[in-house]
Order: C-alpha cells, then sequence, then structure tokens
C-alpha cells in the first residue's frame, strides 16, 4: 500500500461522514443507513476491545445477515483477525479452525436489532472440554497486527488449507474494483458469495468503501436461475459478481437495473459475454485466495473480441505476474510466435503470507525472500492479454498425448449455440478398470453432437479431437461451485436397455451412439466417421461379442463401410 492509499477501514469511515443517511446495508428485513451502520460498528469494536487483546483471533458466525458484515468491518478496524465460521459445517471441521488459530470468542447476530453479539467459543467448536483460553500459534507472532482474516480453501488436494491474508493489500484491490466497475452512492451490489468463500470479501469492501448499498439475502433467493432473475428484479441490483455456473443458468431481462456483471469463479465462456453484455457491462476476473481474492479484472468485454477465448484482464491490487514455461513441454503445441503457455505466478504485495498447517506456517517466499506464489493455474500470455487455459493437475494424458482438457472446451464454446463444455478422461468401457482411453466432452447447448464434432475437428489437432461427445440439458454442479465430474461420468454409463424385440440392427446403432456420444447416429454413418478410435473399436467388438456374435472382431469394424455393412457381415455368420 503507497503512503497516499487509505486503508478499507479508513474509506468506510470516510463514507460514513459523508452519506449518513444513504443505506449501506439492505436485508430482507430492513433497511441499515451508514450512520446506523457506523454506530453498530463503534459498539462491536468497543466490545472486541474490551475482551480480546490486539491481533487476536475471532470467529465470525456466517451468517447472511447484517450482523455479520458489521463484524467483519468491526474486526478489521479493531485490529483483530476473523475467520468466516459456518454452523452448517461439521463441527469437527470448524474444532480444526477454531483450534489451529486460536479462537476463544465468536461473533453471533443479536436477537433484536443492533450490534453482534460476542460469545465464547461453543463446547463443540473448542479442542477438549477444558475452559483455559485457546492459544495462537507461536508462528504468527511475528505477523501480529498485520494479519487480516484467515480462509480456508480445500485447493485441488481435498484436504482443508489455511490461508492467512494481510489486511494492507486489501486497499489496492478494492480501490482498483471501485474505478473499473465505476461504483457510487447510486450502486447496489448483490452480496452473492458464501461468507466462507473469500470472493465475499470484495463484494462487502467494494460497496461499503464507495458509498453504495450492499443487499444481503439467503441463500434460498441465489439459486441460479428463474430464483436469482426474480432477486436481482426486486432488489435492484446493479452490481453483481457471480459464478459461471449461475451467469449460464440465468437469463438476463429488462425489468434488471443490472450496470456492471462480473464472471468469478471459474472459466468464462464466450456464450456468457454474448449474454449478459447485452444487459450490462461485462468483465472477467481472476485471483487466488492466496494472493488476495483477485488479481485481474478485465475492462467491459466485447463479445466479438472474445470469439477465440475470453481474456482475464488488466492486473488489479499490488501484484505482478509472470508464466514459467512448463517443464516437459509438447514441442509440437507452440501457443504462437509471440505467446506463451505456462504456470502462472503472483509476485507483490498481494501475496498472502502464508498457509498455517497445525503449528507451522509454510510461507509464499522465494529463496530472496520475495513474495511469490505459484497458482497451478496454466495460462497463455500471448498479444498482452493474460488467458486461462486449465488447472495443472487436470492436465491428461490419453492415447500417449498430454492434453490440457481447458483447451478443448475453449475451442467447443467458441461455437456459437454451445454454452459450456467440459472435457474428462474416462475408459470406453463400463468401468474404469481398463484405463482412461477416451476423450470426453460433455457440453450444454443447442447444437447437435455431430455440429461439435466437425467444428473441433477444423479447429484442433487430430490428436485432441474427443472420442466421444456427448450433449447434457444441465450440467451437475457441486456445493463449492465446480462441475461434478463424476456424475458426469456416472450419467454416461447408464445405457437404456434395449427392447426384446430390438432387431440386430438397433443393438449395434444403440453400442454405437453410445461410444461416440452421436445420438443421431444411423446406419449408414461410418463408425470412425463420428468419433470411433481403435479404443473405442475394442470396446465396440467385446459388445458384439457379449451379444453373441463371438468371432466378431477388429478386423470386421475397419473393413465395414459403415454400421450398416458391420451388421450385413454379422449377421451372415451364425449368431
Amino acid at each position: 500500500m503507497t503512503a497516499q492509499q487509505r486503508s478499507v477501514v479508513d474509506e468506510i469511515g470516510s463514507v460514513i461522514r459523508k452519506h449518513p443517511g444513504s443505506p449501506a446495508i439492505e436485508t430482507v428485513d430492513g433497511v441499515l443507513s451508514y450512520q446506523e451502520f457506523g454506530e453498530q460498528v463503534d459498539v462491536f469494536v468497543a466490545r472486541l476491545e474490551s475482551s480480546t487483546v490486539l491481533a487476536e483471533f475471532i470467529g465470525i458466525e456466517a451468517t447472511r445477515t447484517s450482523h455479520s458484515i458489521v463484524a467483519m468491518v468491526g474486526a478489521l478496524r479493531a485490529g483483530r483477525p476473523f475467520v468466516f465460521l459456518d454452523p452448517r459445517d461439521s463441527a469437527a471441521s470448524n474444532r480444526a479452525k477454531v483450534s489451529s488459530l486460536g479462537v476463544n470468542v465468536i461473533a453471533q447476530a443479536a436477537a433484536r436489532s443492533g450490534p453482534p453479539r460476542l460469545v465464547p467459543t461453543p463446547a463443540e467448536w473448542r479442542d477438549g472440554t477444558e475452559e483455559r483460553p485457546a492459544q495462537a500459534p507461536e508462528v504468527l507472532a511475528p505477523y501480529r497486527g498485520s494479519v487480516g482474516y484467515a480462509i480456508h480453501t480445500s485447493g485441488s488436494t481435498g484436504q482443508p488449507k489455511c490461508v492467512l491474508v494481510r489486511a494492507l493489500p486489501l486497499a489496492r484491490v478494492i480501490a482498483d474494483h471501485v474505478r473499473v466497475l465505476e461504483l457510487g452512492p447510486t450502486s447496489r451490489t448483490l452480496q452473492f458469495a458464501r461468507l466462507t468463500f473469500d470472493g465475499c470479501i470484495t463484494e462487502i469492501l467494494w460497496t461499503l468503501t464507495s458509498g453504495a448499498c450492499l443487499v444481503v439475502v439467503g441463500e434460498d433467493r441465489l439459486a441460479p436461475g428463474a430464483v436469482l432473475r426474480s432477486t436481482l428484479e426486486e432488489f435492484r441490483v446493479t452490481h453483481l459478481k457471480t459464478t459461471p455456473f449461475a451467469l449460464t443458468a440465468t437469463e438476463p431481462t429488462r425489468a434488471m437495473n443490472l450496470a456492471h456483471v462480473v464472471n468469478g469463479g471459474g472459466a468464462c465462456r464466450q456464450a456468457v459475454v454474448r449474454k449478459w453484455s447485452s444487459a450490462a457491462a461485462f468483465h472477467n476476473a481472476y485471483g487466488t485466495t492466496e494472493t488476495t481474492v483477485c488479481n485481474f479484472l478485465s475492462e467491459p468485454l466485447d463479445p466479438e473480441d472474445c470469439a477465440d477465448s475470453v481474456p482475464l484482464g488488466g492486473v488489479v491490487g499490488d501484484c505482478e505476474f509472470e508464466v514459467i514455461p512448463l517443464s516437459g513441454g509438447d514441442e509440437d503445441d507452440p501457443v504462437g510466435p509471440a505467446g506463451i503457455r505456462g504456470e502462472l505466478v503472483i509476485t507483490g504485495e498481494s501475496v498472502a503470507i502464508g498457509y498455517l498447517t497445525g503449528q507451522d506456517l509454510r510461507r509464499f517466499l522465494d529463496g530472496d525472500t520475495n513474495r511469490v506464489y505459484r497458482t497451478g493455474d496454466i495460462v497463455e500470455h500471448r498479444d498482452g492479454r493474460v488467458y486461462f487455459v486449465e488447472r495443472l493437475d487436470r492436465q491428461l494424458k490419453v492415447r500417449g498425448y498430454r492434453l490440457d482438457p481447458g483447451e478443448v472446451e475453449s475451442a467447443a464454446c467458441r461455437l456459437p449455440g454451445v454454452e459450456e463444455a467440459v472435457v474428462t478422461a474416462e475408459s470406453h468401457g463400463s468401468s474404469t478398470d481398463s484405463g482412461e482411453d477416451a476423450l470426453v466432452c460433455y457440453y450444454q447447448g443447442t447444437v447437435t453432437p455431430r455440429e461439435i464434432r466437425a467444428h473441433l475437428e477444423s479447429v484442433l489437432d487430430p490428436y485432441k479431437v474427443p472420442s466421444v461427445v456427448h450433449r447434457v440439458t444441465a450440467l451437475p454442479y457441486t456445493r463449492n461451485g465446480k462441475v461434478d465430474r463424476d456424475a458426469l461420468r456416472a450419467g454416461r454409463r447408464v445405457t437404456p436397455a434395449p427392447t426384446a424385440s430390438a432387431t440386430p440392427e438397433e443393438h449395434v446403432i444403440g453400442l454405437v451412439r453410445q461410444l461416440t456420444g452421436m445420438d443421431d447416429a444411423t446406419l449408414e454413418d461410418n463408425f470412425f466417421a463420428i468419433g470411433g478410435d481403435s479404443a473405442s473399436t475394442v470396446a465396440l467388438v467385446s459388445k458384439l461379442r457379449e451379444l453373441g456374435w463371438m468371432d466378431a472382431g477388429v478386423r470386421d469394424v475397419l473393413r465395414a463401410p459403415n454400421v450398416k455393412a458391420l451388421v450385413g457381415q454379422l449377421r451372415d455368420r451364425s449368431v
């Protein structure tokens, strides 16, 4: 933070003095003015200072009320780092968070209007039943006074990681958002992200530092689709940051007052840009918990300029970046003469302190004590822009080739009519025992699998074209808003049982459709022209033998000009 850059707490204090009568927080129960908000923060800070010591971690119960927002701002002002704790999470999960950070008090919503109350950490969240105060790890001693909050993220490993984030870098991150998103006293932000996700930090702070109004509703009012659409209309929301899933599932309407919409938390698709840029200035954002929420934020995007892929935007916050080429890269797959593909590395003041693991602290520093965080994300840096490709740990190896599924997904989404695409490596067989020998593209959209395949064959190298192209009416998502790939795989393996009166042609065409994803495959199609490959040929032959054609072989499939001829060859033999 520069000498001229004021903290987010200073900015909020300035807004309270300038706009005391303006709405600060609106909930289904009413509106809290900035003056009322400031008074509640004052009372809460006094309570904190009388019951805790400087730099002591406090817990904030993650409920969608004004009390959680008051507690968050009050903690920042009092110099008490905070951690959001969701009562819906398991007691074991919250116990681990409380124990590792030394949390002795929890901020809870008051029974009536007024500031949140402070209560002792519930017994079920304490490590043991003893009444002695919890102690913060000694490894945090050098950072007392600088930690703003802790966020727990599972990352790609599934194991919770406690990230310690400093408060000072928030000022630059938030100020850049206020500038790019043109926030002011007439703006209204929907608080969409769960409080245990760090996306809530920017939503809350860009609103309160600009004099705007924060709209806080229950999660039952945020379900993507018709519910979210109704909420945006009813509460006259002007600023929305949400996930690719929510943007895909929800349709903008003329009754909305949206001025700026931001995609965050996942790869942005071309169809989303086209749809939402017709209703508001549309932005793409990128960042990680470990680098203070957000590092890239685009100016309003032009759909025509995003035909190939969607840029991440310009740098926000006090950070820089570099792209490190991957070792063992594919020399036959260059990005281009002016571009580079590799792992995105963030450096600078926005990089958080590190991971708190047990009683140890794994700092984000290099050998020269520079703040450095390797994101694990593969990006392309070309023509002065950065484009997200894929997570490093999601790279696939299929048929002897190393692939970035994100590259194939982005290529599929270039075709008008494709809303979203997900690429996985799977087995052609009925179980995973045979290994991952098939590249499968699931997609949501109005075009046919045949059109998707033709498009991919025209823009990708042959070895990157999926063996199976499978259309779904909707993509399944996990609680965290990520695509549920396991559910996709399970759904594809459900094969409708043929009727007892099914002809041999119907049996075989059913197998071909399942192995290629071509629901409109006919007897006139050549198996290899619609996606068949060596691995799916073996799977087809295995299925044919299960149907009784015990002498069916790979050569039969290779030599047949179409499915009809294949059935004819087999029918000429005894069954």
